[in-house]
């Protein structure tokens, strides 16, 4: 054995960590995960409207990555959602 196997990096113990956190909480991952997205969705929705509000110019491709992001960041949500019951349920 040269070591090599024996070695973890950073990235392979925080695939673990992020790994016990997703199994143990998935509201809490989910949860985090959707609220970022959605906040970031938020944003860049400001900024298209604010945008047309001034220009009278749509920006299609920053209103579609809005709305992916806040469509992506709600089903994070209901992800975590239904994941924690299927854990309560598992457990009795």
């Amino acid at each position: 054995m040269t070591g090599v196997e024996n070695r973890k990096g950073i990235g392979s113990r925080l695939l673990g960590v992020v790994g016990v956190i997703l199994e143990e909480r998935p509201l809490l991952f989910f949860g985090v995960c959707g609220v970022i997205l959605i906040i970031v969705g938020f944003a860049l929705g400001i900024r298209v409207v604010d945008y047309l509000a001034e220009n009278e110019i749509l920006l299609t491709g920053t209103s579609l990555l809005a709305a992916l992001l806040l469509g992506v960041g709600v089903f994070s949500i209901f992800t975590g959602i239904i994941l924690r019951t299927l854990l309560k349920r598992g457990g009795d």
